[in-house]
């Protein structure tokens, strides 16, 4: 029988690669750093490894010192942690919930210089994000590559915007048909897009056509659908090389039967507007509350169903999710 006992030092450097990936930054580093010079020069190797480092209240107050923060290559930060945002220049994706204003002052280009996906959940306004959306949308992050604003109102634009060519997906919450057309403009190989439609400016009007754009994803919570739906042929109007849409719609109106009754779930819109259309997908969401689940029942499910398929029969794949939220 052979006595010999492996160790973690016989493994060779690929298979150690992927363990390490899945530490936290923070404890790789306190493991194995000058443990000895093959594991040093390992994981130093920061485009290697795309190390990984989440921050909370727990660990916020030693960061700043410590040396693994140059080679984090993924930092997620909890809500209202003031740290230093200079220490993490090589991150390439940064997600921020909650960030606290001074936190957000520090996000400058010339501080992430290789910044690639950026995420930002916030809950209240503050004057930061609105220089944000000024460096974002303007190609002052010149490697970025996603972007996802998510906030309690429509983006606050200004005039000065000009346009960032290196985004190729947006996500945000609530867009009407003015901040469309910026976003389009200011985004000109935009190749994924989802949003929350809100139709208070109506349908919009006078945007150059948008030939990048392939996927879309559209969330919707008015009750009036065929206003809704007149707003979404407008918006469609300038996207006719979309490939993928995928519609989210919620039923929070005891009238929703005299809606659906005669609906004919986007084909006809979808038969003018996108030509090039491959997959189409429509999430209904119904409400779990009591007082509204008698209004779709399972009969009314399987009819719903039944004219789905009947009205999407064309070149591009078609699917109906219903669930109850």
């Amino acid at each position: 029988m052979n006595k010999y006992k492996s160790q973690l030092e016989d493994l060779p450097n690929e298979l150690l690669s992927e363990i390490f990936k899945n530490f936290d930054a923070r404890d790789l580093f306190r493991a194995f750093n000058n443990l000895n010079n093959r594991f040093n020069q390992l994981i130093q190797s920061f485009q290697h490894l795309q190390l990984f480092f989440h921050m909370d209240v727990s660990n916020v107050l030693k960061t700043n010192d410590e040396i693994f923060s140059f080679y984090v290559y993924t930092l997620i930060v909890n809500p209202w942690i003031n740290f230093n945002l200079q220490n993490f220049s090589n991150v390439r994706r940064l997600r921020l919930n909650n960030p606290l204003p001074k936190v957000l002052e520090q996000l400058q280009p010339n501080v992430m210089p290789y910044l690639e996906h950026l995420s930002v959940f916030y809950t209240y306004n503050m004057y930061e994000m609105v220089l944000l959306h000024e460096k974002v949308f303007s190609n002052r992050f010149l490697n970025l590559k996603s972007c996802e604003l998510y906030e309690k109102q429509t983006l606050i634009t200004i005039p000065h915007w000009t346009q960032s060519p290196s985004i190729y997906i947006f996500k945000t919450e609530f867009i009407d048909s003015a901040l469309y057309k910026i976003i389009l403009s200011a985004c000109p190989n935009l190749y994924f897009l989802k949003f929350l439609l809100y139709s208070s400016n109506g349908i919009p009007t006078n945007i150059p056509l948008h030939k990048n754009l392939k996927h879309m994803i559209i969330e919707l919570r008015e009750f009036d659908w065929f206003y809704d739906d007149d707003i979404i042929s407008g918006f469609l109007k300038f996207v006719p090389n979309l490939e993928q849409l995928e519609i989210h719609r919620r039923n929070y109106s005891q009238h929703v039967r005299e809606y659906i009754e005669y609906y004919d779930w986007l084909a006809t819109i979808i038969n003018i507007r996108l030509p090039l259309l491959r997959k189409f997908f429509f999430n209904f969401h119904l409400s779990k509350d009591e007082n509204l689940i008698g209004c779709i029942d399972e009969n009314m499910i399987i009819k719903i169903k039944s004219d789905f398929s009947n009205v999407h029969k064309g070149q591009y794949k078609a699917q109906l999710i219903i669930d109850r939220e």
